[in-house]
């Protein structure tokens, strides 16, 4: 028997569904009641679960991309199976989707913002040069392209609606490739290029019948950067990335049941800001990169950790900074936010907020701190049972931090780390007043 993977239907409002990940690749086999992808809509995941055992045929929307409920996002069928019906069919439902609903489309694929999670985008917002381009491509894609070194705003998209798979950035890579041999550089010019992220293709030569040299790469890669230079200092902007990550449901309810359990012996005076300054302090201690101001072009590791709370008030963002949180019990965290008494004279070395304070997009970052952290924990998370559907807590992170002092893999250590920590809550809570009594 062969059927139609499709998109579940997680809620009653559900317009789109994000594909989060899939567990299998095209020709694996799937045993019934397998969890074969996990999707999102708006606050709420929910699991694909295999309906009878058979092997994964086709993929069509991809992780990071997004369509609305009921419709195919694969194929499962026996490896032998002829699926050519589905396959005419899957193509003509989505090709119809493309056509019938193009605004519902970009509005559900459209780039990041300051105050939206990375994880319910079914494309990025891709920088080049000194704009932005909305560019739908897979989570794999952005990767490879990252890889490769290729554009993905001079990559044609082939997948569905469009979008732009990883198979489209090898290609554009290989085309680029055949390019660049075809241009006439020597060979310590083409090894400086790629040393230096240059393009020869944009280079001019001044070598030999115009042959490339490694000075014409070298000019070129400071002319590069004397633009970019400028650019920042035109702009007063940064190069910011945000990184984004899911708290597993046991971690979710540690956080959310510390704060109601300390809520109770505080008399309502503690928010879950007041027990993720705990969390977040012991996350810093572990990964100290990240308590960090960048400074005279200098990552300048910070060792007391004033933490800047980020709230909107009638007047804008309010922001009060906390010094020396990792010295403070849960109490003096309470009354320093209480009474606003954090230190306005103090450099700030991070920062957090709870998403439902921030309304506006501004950067969370407070400079020169080199990265700010977003809680979301109002979330649900969906999960299929025997009796229909268990309701679980989504606790969500965003973390914004400047890639001249932290790299992607550090922001992700970060975000593992502070949920690891996060299901230690009561334990730090209790731990903060050691040494205070």
């Amino acid at each position: 028997m062969a059927i139609i993977i499709r998109m579940p239907k997680l809620g009653l409002e559900m317009e789109q569904g994000t594909v989060l990940e899939w567990f299998f690749e095209p020709g694996d086999e799937v045993s019934e009641g397998d969890k074969m992808a996990e999707v999102e809509s708006e606050k709420s995941i929910g699991e694909v679960d295999a309906r009878e055992d058979g092997t994964l045929r086709q993929i069509y929307i991809e992780e990071g991309e997004a369509v609305p409920p009921g419709k195919p996002i694969g194929i499962l069928a026996a490896a032998d199976a002829d699926i050519s019906d589905l396959e005419a069919e899957v193509e003509g439902e989505l090709e119809g989707e493309a056509q019938e609903e193009p605004a519902a489309v970009e509005a559900s694929t459209s780039g990041a913002d300051a105050g939206s999670a990375d994880t319910q985008e079914a494309a990025s917002t891709v920088s080049s040069g000194g704009g932005s381009t909305d560019i739908k491509a897979s989570p794999r894609a952005k990767k490879q392209a990252e890889e490769l070194g290729v554009d993905l705003t001079t990559v044609d998209g082939t997948g569905p609606m469009d979008s732009i798979t990883a198979e489209d950035v090898e290609a554009a890579a290989s085309s680029s490739s055949e390019s660049t041999e075809s241009v006439k550089a020597s060979p310590r010019a083409k090894k400086q290029s790629k040393e230096l992220g240059v393009d020869l293709t944009t280079v001019d030569g001044t070598g030999p019948m115009d042959s490339i040299t490694a000075e014409d790469v070298e000019a070129a890669a400071e002319a590069s950067s004397a633009e970019e230079t400028a650019e920042v200092a035109q702009t007063g902007s940064l190069r910011y990335q945000r990184a984004t990550a899911v708290a597993d449901p046991a971690v979710g309810s540690a956080l959310l049941d510390t704060t109601e359990a300390v809520r109770s012996a505080f008399e309502q005076r503690v928010t879950i800001i007041d027990v993720a300054l705990v969390v977040v302090s012991a996350a810093l201690a572990d990964r100290p990169l990240v308590n960090a101001t960048y400074t005279e072009s200098t990552h300048q590791l910070q060792e007391p950790q004033n933490i800047a709370l980020v709230a909107e008030s009638d007047e804008g963002q309010d922001r009060t900074v906390i010094p020396d949180v990792d010295e403070k019990s849960l109490t003096e965290v309470v009354e320093a936010r209480e009474e606003r008494n954090g230190d306005g004279e103090k450099t700030p070395s991070f920062t957090l907020a709870n998403a439902a304070d921030i309304e506006s997009e501004s950067l969370l970052v407070n400079q020169p701190a080199v990265a700010g952290l977003e809680i979301d924990p109002s979330g649900q998370r969906a999960v299929p049972t025997d009796d229909g559907v268990d309701l679980q807590p989504l606790v969500t992170a965003n973390l914004t931090y400047d890639t001249r002092a932290i790299d992607s893999s550090e922001a992700e250590a970060f975000l593992n780390q502070l949920f690891e920590r996060a299901g230690q809550a009561s334990e730090l809570i209790l731990g903060s007043y050691r040494g205070k009594e």
